[in-house]
């Protein structure tokens, strides 16, 4: 217990020297504020860009991903009742969760969403909603959504049932076999120069990365 008390009159001493704490980042900002920014001027770019029927680079549509996965996988595997976790933080056991930007939890998560909508909006309205250079872009974010989204149904859909009443480790193995398999066709046909030879084989480059998106978005 004197050890407990000595650590926390540690922490408060260091805290009223002025010291960062492990919550700040860079210049002074909340952790993650410049992925935060980072994120804003990535997203803003590739949708603007889209809107205005410009083909977005191999590069800015790996940093896209990139957001997509950092803010959308589970940062906590373990969810903790809310007094526990405010207690483990104010004992210096549990970092606290940062607030990029100073801003509210879920603002960057929201204004992904909200910024892709509104895209597809404008485009729908704009009769371009099937544009080419949209299309890969929407394949590609609304597979990683729709897989969160499968993950969020499936897990609600299981709440409180016993593990082996859910089926959740067969229905894993049948995705994983369909994925691995649907993937294997594809490189096959493209190795040996066959999806010229089948109906719609020129769209078969967006299927490896539809199921990618899709089986880790619902992991």
């Amino acid at each position: 217990m004197a050890e407990t008390t000595g650590s926390s009159s540690q922490g408060r001493v260091i805290a009223s020297a002025g010291l960062p704490s492990r919550n700040t980042g860079a210049l002074g900002l909340p952790s993650g504020s410049i992925r935060a920014l980072l994120t804003v001027m990535t997203v803003g770019f590739i949708t603007l860009q889209t809107a205005r029927g410009e083909k977005v680079s191999l590069l800015w549509f790996e940093s896209l991903m990139i957001v997509l996965a950092h803010y959308f996988a589970s940062r906590r595997l373990v969810h903790l009742p809310t007094d526990l976790r405010e207690r483990l933080q104010a004992e210096g056991v549990l970092e606290a969760e940062p607030n990029p930007l100073y801003l509210p939890r879920y603002t960057l998560r929201l204004f992904i969403v909200g910024a892709f909508i509104a895209l597809g909006v404008y485009l729908a309205r704009e009769g371009r909603l099937l544009d080419p250079v949209a299309v890969p872009i929407f394949i590609a974010v609304g597979s990683y959504f729709l897989g969160i989204a499968f993950n969020v149904v499936m897990e609600w859909w299981n709440r409180g049932k016993p593990t082996e009443a859910t089926g959740k480790s067969r229905f894993d193995d049948i995705r994983a076999v369909f994925t691995l398999a649907a993937i294997a066709l594809v490189i096959v046909l493209q190795l040996t120069g066959v999806e010229g030879l089948i109906p719609y084989g020129d769209k078969l480059e967006s299927l490896p990365l539809a199921l990618m998106l899709f089986y880790f978005g619902s992991r």
